[in-house]
């Protein structure tokens, strides 16, 4: 083997404007003596595959691009079976993956993290539907209006997001749901129910900022917010000041299942770390210290946010 470290990027990510952000990636590590391949996905679910084999094939895997492929790439590692190593290199315009164990959008530093070699296991969460479709995630499993923004962005190639959550908004009407959790039960109307092992998605967007990767549990989040008002409460997720608030309901659980409670009804759309699966029905699973990823030796994603909000994003404490 060649290379110590394969990394896999997609050249649309970004809506296409990678190349300049990988010359770079690609120049820092040559500085920092990184030894690596890259490999180009070619299409929809291409990372997956590339990321089983490459582990397989001893490689340590960076995922270097948005979300989209952050999420295929750190599934394929952990179905390989192999146990190696898994990074990211953020380049695309949410990057809540990275974030999840401590990696800022800032490619010179992690690219850095990558050639300083520290690693440690972080619970991760797998969602399987009742049409046979398994995910593995790090961030936020998601379900109602924000898997409906989710899907017309994929569609839209994250053009005009604002826009996008206006219109989704604009033509959406809540529905009654059921969630099933260890030691509770809810049933009722819900613009939307997050289920964090991190907290943020969005590009930053607190929905369910108690959520801990050391404790084997979801944070769970469910909104019954009037849809406008929703629309307002939006900035107060990216500062992480929205909980508590009356109208949404806040649980933790290791296992969760979702349903529609009226049968009749077309069901939610359920995504993780803004991939869709399909229609609800859906089971998530927390597993306690699931995978060994590279990452920073302390979180600089909550020091960053600590710095510029003067709170850390758990601290769910602030008026409304």
């Amino acid at each position: 083997m060649e290379a110590d470290y394969a990394i896999i990027y997609n050249p649309i990510a970004k809506k296409g404007k990678t190349q300049k952000d990988l010359d770079y990636a690609f120049k820092c590590l040559k500085d920092l003596n990184v030894s690596y391949k890259s490999i180009v996905t070619e299409y929809d679910g291409h990372a997956i595959e590339l990321a089983n084999q490459l582990a397989k094939d001893g490689y340590r895997v960076i995922a270097a691009g948005g979300d989209g492929t952050a999420n295929q790439v750190l599934h394929g590692v952990i179905t390989s079976n192999t146990g190696v190593l898994c990074g990211f290199i953020p380049m695309g315009s949410g990057n809540d993956i990275p974030a999840v164990v401590g990696i800022r959008p800032d490619i010179r530093r992690a690219c850095e993290i990558i050639a300083e070699g520290h690693s440690s296991k972080t619970d991760v969460g797998i969602a399987k539907t009742d049409e046979g479709i398994e995910r593995y995630f790090l961030g936020v499993g998601s379900q109602g209006f924000d898997a409906e923004v989710a899907r017309r962005s994929n569609e839209k190639g994250g053009k005009n997001y604002n826009l996008i959550v206006f219109q989704a908004l604009f033509s959406w009407k809540s529905k009654e749901i059921i969630v099933k959790m260890d030691n509770d039960t809810y049933e009722g109307l819900a613009n939307l129910t997050a289920v964090g092992n991190g907290g943020a998605y969005g590009g930053g967007m607190y929905v369910c900022q108690k959520a801990k990767t050391d404790d084997g549990l979801f944070d769970i989040s469910i909104v019954n917010i009037g849809k406008f008002k929703l629309l307002m409460q939006f900035k107060r997720m990216y500062s992480a000041s929205l909980l508590p608030h009356p109208n949404v309901a806040e649980y933790s659980s290791k296992n969760v299942r979702i349903e529609m409670k009226n049968k009749e009804d077309d069901p939610y759309l359920c995504q993780v770390d803004g991939e869709i699966l399909g229609p609800l029905p859906v089971t998530y699973n927390s597993i306690k210290e699931g995978y060994e990823f590279i990452r920073p030796r302390i979180d600089e994603v909550a020091e960053a946010f600590k710095e510029k909000y003067g709170h850390y994003f758990y601290e769910c404490d602030h008026e409304l």
